[in-house]
């Protein structure tokens, strides 16, 4: 069952200069995850709006209220804000709440900025306000929503920030009362699939307040209804210096900003085993354009595949290939990986007893081959994390989250990145119930079953670049894309990935030089 936890910061500022005047509320909520990388980040944030608001707002009427979510929900589905809007509608909606503002961890606020912004809204209407991203054309991430003419429909950037009228939120909660909740069992892209949700379920009237109650119900069954949809707000924006035409503030109030590393870790190259899964039919079609690219970076690869192919070379798995699936095999490269990174650090240590860790393989990454990666950009993320605990990163996904086996996975083709003490514990654990399971939602099933956090990066990619919205890749430097058919992923490389390989053999050819002096 789904609970909600008793833990929140709350500052209470009301004036003194007319005490009948209703306090404005305005709720905040990050969305966090409960890792020792992102939890210091959220907290900051949640800081740094107190702050704001004790030392800006000494005599308005306002009620700031921040909560981080991986505080107060306990339910795996909660970092998606349509399975959240049911809990945050019946336990956090106090009677002064005029706004709910959903952030990530890496959102700036500029709290006065906002709320002079939002004392111009209505919250009794139905709004929902953000930076507006689009689809450049249909894709199968957004199941091919208005596949004839996609590039019209709004959804918002979280990370910019979302802000939701008490109205919506309460229209919404109830649409989700109603809704088919088999309709669709994944979680892929949430802000697409709330924006989506919203347009298709929650039905508004223009002007609410001005409408009795009486007339309210004769318009709804009038079907003199409107859909809602996210309006852009110029002073939500994508990053900080962005121009802001025809507005004379020319101020962004909330925006997003990359993902911080200043306390971050060096990873290296050689602390990493790739293990590629292939097969026969693609040895001569993908695996030359990972040679061609990512593979000369890694210290330690392998392709793995149904036979064994000198030519490559390829590590038989033993198990023959299936359409779909693929769960025995991708256990069984596990198995395999695993025991040659033991043997490896085993040798290593046995050469040299006291042993630099930068030498030791501490991480264990599965890949497609038809996977691009960047492994600079990878070494400085899983830098961020301590390699002793167990770690599951990638790009995350949701499935069956309404109903109360749910579960959250990592998709496999952007890349899957694991530390050896969660391969072990999966291996110790996890079987397949049969060979074509799908690996990846095994794996997640598995490590929810084994409490192992599903820790999700936006900087691994299931697809392919066309199939993000460009401010969206802009914020972090990408990590993986999928999937080579109508693109050449030579050029794709060399526009996303080619400038970091670049400057990380630069800093090894300095190192080198300086070792040599």
């Amino acid at each position: 069952m789904y609970r909600i936890l008793n833990t929140f910061v709350a500052v209470l500022l009301l004036g003194t200069s007319n005490i009948s005047t209703e306090p404005t509320g305005v709720l905040f909520l990050i969305s966090s995850q409960d890792t020792t990388y992102h939890r210091p980040l959220a907290a900051r944030l949640r800081d740094d709006i107190i702050n704001q608001a004790e030392s800006q707002l000494p005599n308005t009427d306002y009620i700031i209220t921040v909560h981080m979510l991986h505080e107060i929900f306990n339910f795996p589905s909660y970092w998606a804000i349509k399975n959240a809007i049911p809990l945050v509608r019946s336990k956090l909606l106090g009677e002064h709440v005029k706004w709910v503002v959903w952030l990530e961890e890496s959102t700036h606020v500029l709290l006065q900025a906002l709320l002079e912004q939002l004392a111009l809204e209505d919250a009794t209407r139905c709004l929902y306000l953000g930076h507006a991203l689009y689809d450049d054309q249909a894709n199968i991430r957004h199941h091919f929503a208005f596949h004839k003419d996609s590039e019209w429909f709004p959804f918002p950037l979280q990370r910019a920030g979302i802000v939701f009228s008490r109205a919506l939120i309460i229209k919404t909660a109830e649409a989700l009362e109603t809704a088919n909740i088999y309709s669709s069992p994944f979680i892929i892209d949430m802000e697409h699939e709330l924006a989506l949700f919203i347009y298709n379920e929650v039905k508004s009237v223009a002007l609410e307040t001005q409408l009795s109650e009486e007339e309210l119900t004769a318009a709804t069954k009038s079907n003199a209804m409107q859909k809602v949809l996210m309006r852009k707000a110029h002073y939500i924006c994508s990053r900080s210096d962005e121009h802001i035409e025809g507005y004379a503030d020319n101020k962004c109030a909330m925006y997003a900003k990359p993902m911080e590393r200043n306390h971050c870790n060096t990873v290296r190259p050689q602390n990493i085993f790739f293990a590629v899964k292939t097969c026969k039919r693609f040895h001569f079609d993908r695996i030359p354009i990972i040679k061609a690219t990512w593979a000369p970076i890694a210290s330690h690869i392998r392709y793995y595949s149904d036979v064994t192919d000198p030519q490559i070379p390829t590590i038989s798995t033993g198990i023959p290939n299936t359409e779909i699936g693929h769960c025995n095999k991708t256990l069984t490269i596990l198995k395999l990986a695993l025991r040659e990174i033991d043997d490896f650090n085993r040798k290593l240590e046995n050469l040299v007893p006291e042993q630099d860790e930068n030498t030791r393989i501490h991480w264990l990454v599965l890949a497609d081959d038809d996977t691009l990666l960047s492994i600079p950009n990878l070494c400085a993320l899983l830098g961020c994390f301590n390699y002793t605990n167990d770690i599951y990163l990638g790009e995350r996904y949701g499935f069956h989250h309404n109903i109360n086996n749910g579960f959250n996975y990592i998709t496999s083709g952007g890349g899957v990145a694991m530390s050896l003490p969660a391969v072990r514990k999966l291996l110790a654990h996890c079987h397949c119930t049969h060979p074509q399971d799908a690996d990846d939602m095994l794996l997640g099933m598995c490590f929810t079953n084994l409490e192992v956090p599903i820790i999700h990066s936006q900087q691994f990619h299931q697809l392919r670049p066309q199939d993000y919205p460009t401010e969206l890749l802009a914020l972090d430097p990408p990590i993986s894309f999928h999937k080579f058919y109508d693109l050449d992923p030579i050029s794709v490389y060399n526009s996303y990935f080619v400038n970091a390989t670049q400057q990380l053999l630069l800093t090894k050819k300095e190192i080198s030089y300086t070792n040599q002096k």
